[in-house]
């Protein structure tokens, strides 16, 4: 969850095929079929200062199973939004990373200020596992708008840059045994 400055308040989380659509960014589902237990798509929504009305509520996902790990919000109204997703075709918009690593990986996503259109949707991950629904990760977005996440990982090929202080994967089998990434997004 997160809240701007106006007091609007932006939630996410995982839906199913019923989740109302305001504005959105993704109108459709595109989730797994069937109940609860069989995961859906990730969604953002912004509600109004007072919470009395959505201003947006968008799906965020592909044929997988996506989940929200975190929110943040900068002083345009731009949602930033860090989850997992085991989905092939998670939808990419300029993206650092526009292929899926395998096993599952995160993605980080910045949505316009009113939902209707994603800025950036990117994958990020090697072939492991990043970002598990118990133990996911969290977002932070600095005043110049670049994004700061941070999560697990059990991938031996996880992305890093020139510089980073730890190249190599450190050991683990399961994301919530691994390492944990921190990354910034520019």
């Amino acid at each position: 969850m997160a809240v701007d400055a106006s007091g609007n308040v932006y939630v996410g989380g995982t839906a199913g095929a019923n989740f109302p659509s305001v504005n959105p960014s993704q109108p459709a589902y595109g989730g797994p079929p069937g109940g609860p237990n069989d995961g859906g798509d990730a969604f953002v929504a912004k509600l109004n200062a007072e919470g009395s009305a959505l201003v947006y509520s968008t799906y965020l996902g592909g044929s997988g199973q996506e989940q929200v790990g975190g929110l943040a919000v900068d002083a345009s109204g731009n949602a930033y939004i860090i989850g997992s997703t085991d989905s092939t075709n998670f939808p990419t918009v300029n993206a650092l990373q526009p292929a899926y690593g395998g096993s599952s990986d995160a993605f980080v996503a910045k949505l316009n200020a009113n939902g209707s259109a994603l800025i950036y949707s990117t994958y990020l991950g090697g072939s492991g596992q990043e970002g598990p629904v118990t133990r996911f990760g969290e977002i932070a977005v600095d005043a110049a708008g670049n994004a700061y996440v941070i999560g697990p990982t059990s991938s031996t090929d996880f992305p890093t840059t020139p510089g980073a202080f730890q190249k190599n994967f450190g050991g683990g089998v399961q994301a919530q045994l691994g390492d944990t990434f921190v990354a910034k997004i520019t």
